[in-house]
């Protein structure tokens, strides 16, 4: 099929070639000042630079029987041809080694070098067929001619073959490696109006009907203005082309007696500076027109990406000042609810030993006053999510199990008008991440569905195998390209407006009235993404739903959960000793509280100084140290090294109302230290006693 198809293109080239080659030889021979150029040439420089060295056979048989045929065979013919494919072979080389190949016309660079490699091609040819004419005569019965004849026949074959290099050669190597563009109804009608104004004009300014119009031959010059109509609308390809016609109909109109037909040199130089000075400028023009329109959206387009960036920006640096902001304002929450979590479960357990109608109300009044406390315990662990400084648990899970034992629960809590569907992706990923976390991520999202669609809807639970390359990876500096797994949330509800989407993560943003909702749901969601080192995004329009699709990191390898050892029972002969260390007044006075309660002995300092100065008491016997992370002066871990340094075997447990993963990043504790977070209660607060102590 290839060597079919080689031989399909030799045949047309060379079929192409003889039948222009013969063309030409008739009109010049009528009208030797209207040929400015030579048609064969051009098709022969476009095929090689098409379709390479293969296609000078092609050009060497056709030229050898344009010249042989009229004459017979003969040496001379055979030279005239061997040049005429030594041009065509010389141009190729050089255009591919100088210029830049078969795109040299699309650029301006380009097409400036192809200028002098086609006078340089074209001399070389002329070269050969001007010695062959002097010294061995095409025809047997001439004689050779004189050596002065040289340049009589060197200048005109030089410039029929470069005008014909200049300007044949461009559209014929456009049209073939220009790429397809769509049909568009406005630039084919442009396109067509330049081509026949460019016609017209010529025709008629070229024609035998300005002969008689007063410096016909300047007036001739202005057929070529439609080029430039052509340069900055239309291309290099169709102002190539239009160049072409410029051409054709200037020599059709000097054939026919037109402006440039008294000349008495062949062929007429006003006509071979028309087609040059026509062609080459208009090409430039086009070429640089590309370029300039091509950086014009390369700019609008850096323009729009910076435009991108610095809103990301904006939104990271705002969304991190919220998050110091909710950080540093759960801590705070979190001493005051310690104090009021902790003071009723104590009024509860003095209840237990009443029984009458007084004791019993009382409980009540405490219960639900102690499941409010938790409610607003449960709101600050969204914002210390939000604020990615909550500490999370992960470990290797699979998200479709996880989705698949939350269904029941997920369907009870979108509600009967709201139909569920789970499409769970095959062989997904295993990923880390707390599963706590990401059920309440998932259930926070169904719930806001559900809250979108007030008058029922379809809430679409979606997982898949998902891999961000790195230009999406790009335009989010927090993420690095690989393979995430996608946890989608789909709904049918009202959608959101562009300014909605703008905040929708902030917490306590809400779209819904008063009491209906905190506003920390998507607020939840997104530290929890973050903090597990993937990605969040929303696209949602009004009247056409929300879609919310989370991206987790793909867990390398396997690797099993591992399991808690299980612990010893406490077993102590004496009561310990415990130095607590606390700044907030009743904080200290609760905890110190429910320490004696549990049958501790309890030091108590409100600063590091202080707690040093009981220790330099000689009668102090101590076995564990429990203090708040941030004291004035000299904090919870810099007291911990100084008293470890004069007591090594005392054992350390910290309190703070920041997050642990805080904590430890902001280096105020050592990573692996044992760190309890506020609001603290009793049976949290033996538990890790008894564990820091039994560890010791």
């Amino acid at each position: 099929m290839r060597a079919l198809t080689y031989v399909v293109q030799l045949l047309a080239v060379g079929v192409g070639y003889y039948l222009l080659d013969y063309a030409a030889v008739q009109v010049v021979v009528a009208h030797p000042n209207a040929v400015a150029l030579w048609p064969p040439t051009g098709l022969g420089f476009a095929a090689v630079m098409l379709g390479g060295y293969r296609m000078l056979p092609a050009i060497f048989v056709a030229a050898f029987l344009t010249h042989a045929v009229p004459f017979g065979p003969s040496y001379a013919a055979a030279a005239i041809s061997a040049g005429i494919t030594l041009e065509a072979f010389v141009l190729s080389s050089l255009v591919d080694g100088w210029a830049e190949g078969r795109t040299t016309f699309a650029t301006t660079r380009g097409i400036g070098r192809f200028v002098p490699i086609a006078m340089i091609a074209a001399a070389v040819g002329a070269s050969v067929a001007a010695s062959t004419e002097v010294l061995l005569p095409v025809s047997p019965r001439a004689e050779p001619m004189e050596a002065a004849s040289f340049a009589t026949i060197w200048v005109p074959w030089w410039l029929r073959d470069m005008t014909a290099a200049i300007v044949i050669t461009p559209p014929l190597v456009l049209w073939v490696t220009e790429r397809p563009r769509g049909f568009d109804l406005s630039s084919a009608l442009e396109v067509s109006a330049v081509i026949a104004a460019t016609a017209a004009l010529a025709a008629l300014l070229c024609g035998p009907l300005a002969v008689e119009v007063p410096n016909r031959a300047a007036l001739a010059f202005l057929a070529a203005l439609p080029l430039i109509w052509a340069a900055l609308r239309c291309g290099p390809r169709d102002t190539a082309t239009a160049a072409l016609v410029l051409s054709a109909c200037a020599t059709w109109g000097t054939a026919a007696g037109g402006p440039f037909a008294d000349s008495a040199e062949a062929p007429a130089p006003l006509l071979v500076l028309l087609m040059l000075g026509g062609t080459v400028p208009s090409l430039l023009l086009a070429a640089d027109t590309v370029a300039h329109a091509r950086a014009d959206r390369m700019l609008r387009s850096t323009r729009n990406e910076l435009r991108q960036a610095r809103e990301q920006l904006a939104q990271s640096h705002k969304m991190e000042a919220v998050g110091q902001l909710t950080g540093g304002v759960a801590h705070d929450f979190n001493n005051l609810l310690t104090v009021i979590v902790g003071n009723l479960d104590m009024a509860l357990r003095q209840l237990e030993t009443l029984n009458d109608a007084l004791a019993e109300r009382l409980r009540r009044a405490i219960n639900n006053a102690r499941r409010g406390a938790l409610r607003a315990t449960a709101i600050t662990q969204r914002l210390l999510a939000f604020s990615r400084k909550q500490r999370v648990e992960p470990r290797p899970i699979n998200v479709n199990s996880l989705l698949t034992n939350l269904t029941d629960f997920l369907r009870r809590s979108v509600g009967e008008t709201v139909a569920l569907d789970m499409v769970l992706a095959d062989d997904l990923w295993t990923v880390e991440t707390d599963p706590m976390q990401l059920e309440t991520a998932v259930l926070n999202l169904a719930v806001n569905a559900r809250d979108a669609m007030p008058t029922g809807g379809k809430v679409t639970i979606t997982t898949g195998n998902s891999f961000l390359d790195e230009e999406y990876c790009r335009e989010h500096e927090e993420l690095t390209p690989g393979q995430y797994v996608q946890v989608a949330v789909a709904d049918t509800g009202t959608g959101m407006s562009k300014e909605v989407l703008e905040r929708v993560f902030e917490p306590f943003f809400t779209t819904k009235e008063a009491g209906q909702g905190t506003g920390l749901g998507l607020a939840q969601v997104y530290g929890f993404v973050k903090q597990s080192g993937g990605h969040v995004e929303i696209e949602s329009e009004p009247g056409k739903g929300s879609a919310v699709r989370m991206y987790l990191p793909r867990l390398a390898g396997k690797s099993p959960v591992e399991q808690a050892p299980e612990r010893p029972a406490f077993l102590l002969d004496t009561a310990p000793t415990i130095l607590l260390v606390e700044d907030d007044h009743d904080v200290r006075a609760y905890v110190v509280e429910i320490l004696r309660d549990m049958h501790f002995q309890v030091l108590e300092a409100h600063d590091a100084d202080s707690a040093l100065r009981l220790l330099e008491r000689n009668d102090v016997r101590l076995d564990l140290l429990l203090t708040d992370v941030v004291l004035p002066g000299m904090n919870g871990n810099q007291l911990a090294q100084e008293i470890k340094r004069r007591l090594p075997d005392v054992r350390v447990l910290f309190m703070s109302g920041y997050a642990p993963d805080a904590i430890f990043q902001q280096g105020q504790v050592e990573p692996g230290a044992e760190l309890i977070q506020k609001p603290v209660t009793q049976q949290i607060l033996e538990q890790r006693i008894r564990m820091v102590l039994e560890d010791a």
